[in-house]
């Protein structure tokens, strides 16, 4: 994400794909109070590989230290300056040009100190070793969302939109949406629910490992929130087996999970949210990634409809269940 330096409030502040300066406040992403500034003064934005300055303003524009009349454009390069209307004013500094991406925003030092967090899919922060809180994107609704380690139900995960404030680890960032998603962008051809989740737990259940198989194979390895997604599986067998629909298999309360797993409802979340990354991370252009863990109503199920559980080399449960 490009980012600018207002010189005279040495204050940075991050570029919108289209992003616009001028004297009128209500208009313009970066309002500049000067009565020789132009209401809509100029224009920055994302060409697809560059960025691109287009003055609008009757009273010119600087780049520097070259005039811009209305209707000029200029690619923008690395330590620009601007001046908008007035070269004696202190400007604006290019900074930064990487590509529009959505992102957190520090607030509370500069972009200088603290690097700005890029988001993709699914994160979890501060870190994954004590998260607090789980950023991820839902492309069924093309919407990012915000959820803390204290809730329960997906009514509970808040929408996160341009401009919102995220708080965790006492430091505090602005939630900037910058990418466009939508029809035109290019549909994976992998669903979470092509795959077929197999898990290997050892005779005493202390240990599950999980594999996912699709064409080929992929070992996710042996991690403690691999038993929580079987013994969700489970009960979405068991449900199966008493004949229930689709979509009425596998809820359970969260409270009865946490129980059954021998523990409390905080450590409960980390393993779920533990679970998402890895597997955000392991397939991170497959769609469908809110169908792994499902939330209604305080209730809780494993979302994907094709698995096998093995306990030590014996098949314990298939679903589909095969035909009799």
């Amino acid at each position: 994400m490009a980012y600018l330096l207002d010189v005279a409030a040495e204050n940075y502040f991050p570029l919108a794909p289209h992003h616009t300066f001028g004297r009128l406040a209500a208009s313009v992403d970066t309002h500049i109070n000067k009565p020789y500034v132009s209401k809509l003064h100029a224009a920055i934005e994302w060409t697809g590989s560059h960025w691109r300055l287009k003055n609008l303003g009757l009273n010119g524009t600087w780049v520097n230290g070259d005039n811009l009349n209305q209707g000029d454009t200029r690619n923008l390069s690395l330590q620009d300056e601007i001046h908008f209307a007035e070269q004696t004013d202190p400007g604006f500094k290019v900074i930064n040009l990487a590509p529009p991406a959505d992102m957190l925003w520090p607030l509370d030092s500069s972009p200088a100190d603290v690097e700005p967090i890029y988001l993709s899919r699914y994160h979890l922060l501060p870190d994954a070793e004590q998260p607090e809180l789980a950023l991820f994107y839902n492309e069924r609704a093309q919407q990012w969302h915000c959820e803390a380690l204290h809730q329960q139900s997906e009514h509970e995960q808040p929408e996160l939109n341009d401009g919102d404030l995220v708080q965790f680890n006492d430091s505090h960032w602005q939630f900037v949406r910058a990418q466009i998603y939508g029809p035109t962008e290019a549909k994976s051809s992998r669903h979470i629910n092509d795959y077929e989740f197999i898990f290997n737990m050892s005779l005493d259940e202390e240990t599950t490992q999980l594999e996912l198989h699709h064409q080929q194979t992929l070992d996710l390895a042996a991690r403690t929130h691999h038993y929580l997604l079987l013994q969700l599986a489970r009960h979405r067998a068991e449900d199966a087996e008493r004949g229930l629909d689709s979509k009425s298999q596998g809820w359970v309360y969260a409270d009865q999970l946490a129980a059954e797993l021998g523990v409390d409802g905080t450590h409960m979340n980390i393993q779920i949210f533990r679970a998402r990354k890895q597997l955000a991370d392991s397939l991170p252009d497959a769609e469908g990634q809110q169908c792994l863990l499902e939330r209604r109503g305080g209730k809780i199920r494993f979302g994907c409809e094709k698995f096998k559980i093995y306990r030590g080399n014996k098949l314990t449960l298939v679903s589909p269940p095969k035909s009799r």
